[in-house]
């Protein structure tokens, strides 16, 4: 028998195209309604103090909750559905959803899979109605409501209910903290990329009120991206290793392939946030300086917002790509499944952690320096 039958009889079969509209769908909801809740909350602008992308994410917070809804009921449906073997049509029968419900638990487990969907389901439903909330009432307390719900949301799945080992535990924080990075990170992008959008579709703005708006917001959000991109960093590292033994694996198995695409889209991804914190964040920075009203709108509000709309595309077709990385390029490759976590992989995680945070403050150190030398290129112009 040839390595290709073996390598095809190895890896799970692909997604449905169904399958990966829900997944990604449920995932891209809980993000947007992330970076609606972060927004409003910390990132822009009070309302009362003028703030203008507070206001238009407050209006769009009501579709936002009308998303999360449509896409938590589809993943809990979809997920019946897989449980019982049936198409996604049938998972909304009660056969089909009373059978998900009442599925065993696990083994070392309490709750059954049905049980954790519907908890997941729950807490969705209430992430909608913060939603609904914080689109009537400009109360910053909302928005964090919102923030912490969304997380808590895509969290459950993946927490270990009953009894865990160590490995166990820390095996969910890092996937946790992986996922929680991405919702933070492209939830911004997407709120703020609907902030833009919508500002294009609507009224011209007042010049000097926007433009401070979003020059705040997107250094801020650049701070809030810094860091995302740290845990993301961190956690992907070490779920990439226990997934793939060689850098071979990623062009010779199913899921190294996937994973390869997934870091290719992560990477354009990373470029674009260096431009913006390398080139644009000084510039907007410089015309605040040198009282450049015009440059900084130019900047801040008609430019910066169609890079963030290229990167929350780019984002999108990393969460397209994430239902196709089932299985592992290890086993697929006929290789070991990864070591236990022990005190040799927990001194590389303390290492791989410390040069991130080190590389970031590097970053964080040295873009004042450039903001300086962008000010005196507006000064001598």
């Amino acid at each position: 028998m040839s390595n290709a039958v073996l390598l095809a009889a190895a890896a799970p079969p692909a997604p449905s195209a169904g399958r990966v509209l829900i997944e990604a769908g449920y995932y891209i909801g809980a993000a947007v309604a992330v970076g609606v809740g972060l927004v409003v909350a910390w990132l822009a602008l009070p309302e009362p103090a003028g703030g203008v992308v507070a206001a238009r994410l407050r209006r769009a917070a009501v579709a936002v909750a009308i998303l999360v809804v449509v896409t938590g009921v589809l993943e809990f449906v979809a997920d019946a559905a897989r449980s019982r073997r049936v198409g996604i049509g049938r998972g909304f029968g009660w056969t089909v959803l009373d059978g998900y419900l009442h599925v065993a638990p696990a083994r070392g487990g309490t709750v059954g899979a049905g049980v954790v969907g519907l908890l997941d389901l729950g807490v969705g439903l209430l992430l909608a109605l913060s939603l609904l909330v914080v689109s009537r009432q400009a109360a910053r307390a909302g928005a964090w409501v919102v923030v912490l719900l969304g997380l808590v949301t895509v969290a459950i799945p993946h927490m270990p209910f009953g009894q865990a080992h160590a490995q166990d535990v820390i095996r969910a924080v890092l996937i946790v903290g992986h996922v929680w990075g991405a919702m933070v990170w492209a939830g911004g992008l997407l709120a703020l990329a609907v902030a833009g959008l919508v500002g294009r579709l609507g009224s011209v703005e007042a010049a000097e009120p926007a433009g401070e708006d979003w020059a705040r917001v997107w250094a801020r959000f650049g701070s809030v991206a810094l860091g995302a991109v740290g845990v993301l960093v961190v956690s992907g590292s070490w779920l990439a290793w226990t997934h793939v033994g060689t850098p071979a694996q990623l062009f010779t198995t199913p899921y190294g392939r996937y994973l390869a695409i997934k870091l290719a889209l992560v990477l354009v991804m990373l470029a674009a946030g260096g431009y913006n914190a390398r080139v644009l964040l000084p510039r907007i920075a410089a015309a605040r300086a040198a009282g450049d009203r015009a440059g900084l709108v130019r900047l801040a509000v008609r430019h910066f917002p169609k890079v963030v709309a290229a990167e929350a595309v780019l984002a999108v077709g990393v969460l397209l790509v994430v239902p196709f990385l089932a299985g592992s390029a290890r086993s697929e490759a006929g290789w070991p499944a990864a070591r236990a976590f022990d005190g040799t992989v927990f001194g590389t995680g303390v290492l791989l952690t410390a040069l991130v945070a080190a590389a970031l403050w590097a970053g964080t150190r040295t873009a004042p320096r450039r903001s300086a030398d962008a000010r005196e290129s507006v000064r001598a112009a």
